[in-house]
């Protein structure tokens, strides 16, 4: 059991389109990717962030464009369809996340065809100079959530079955859980080619996972 007086660590999730991010050079990954998807932090200096991520892609020779996100250092494993890269993020948002003492990058972080979410971890403190440097890089249009927890937890996704995990990510990602909502059950199914009753009954059974081991942790 975490004692009363343990450090107070706090998530914060940051989303934003296509439109209120087209200036940054990582907005180039929303075309050529399906999906970029931040894997873990190696390590981080005056150049950038060393990070293992994963690129899912309709052809495999995008992997040889250079981006102005990150600089590819080497590719670990590969398929028709993804692969599993050494990369050095050199974008202004992860140069920005490196120079911050106690907070981290966590998952979910992904860049998907219509924006990015960023899922940070880190202490008050950290996480209140973020929110404050955020506008140098970002439009006022950008959606910010807090939390001691959060449903994106991976921690609590880890539980889900693979089908189940793989809806709600795709819930997250298009949306269904912003206020107001940004799509519908209906809007998931034909994203997925399933259907509607699908989603409806692998989103409860998440949430009911999720909420379950939540309000059960010791």
């Amino acid at each position: 059991m975490i004692g009363m007086n343990s450090v107070d660590l706090r998530y914060m999730q940051i989303s934003f389109t296509r439109d209120e991010g087209n200036h940054l050079p990582g907005i180039s990954l929303t075309q050529d990717f399906q999906r970029v998807e931040f894997l873990t932090k190696l390590d981080e200096s005056d150049e950038g962030m060393r990070a293992l991520i994963r690129l899912d892609y309709n052809d495999s020779k995008i992997l040889s464009k250079d981006q102005g996100a990150y600089k590819l250092l080497r590719i670990l494993e590969q398929t028709e369809t993804s692969a599993l890269c050494e990369v050095l993020a050199v974008g202004p948002l992860a140069r920005l996340f490196s120079s911050l003492e106690h907070v981290w990058w966590v998952t979910p972080t992904f860049v998907h065809p219509n924006g990015m979410l960023i899922t940070v971890r880190g202490t008050k403190d950290a996480l209140r100079s973020i929110r404050s440097s955020l506008g140098e890089f970002l439009s006022d249009g950008y959606k910010m959530k807090l939390g001691a927890e959060s449903l994106h937890n991976p921690e609590f996704i880890e539980l889900l079955p693979e089908r189940q995990r793989t809806v709600l990510e795709k819930a997250i990602e298009m949306g269904y859980y912003d206020r107001p909502r940004r799509c519908t059950q209906r809007d998931i199914a034909e994203s997925l080619d399933i259907k509607q009753a699908t989603v409806s009954e692998h989103l409860q059974s998440a949430e009911a996972t999720i909420i379950h081991a939540f309000t059960t942790e010791p």
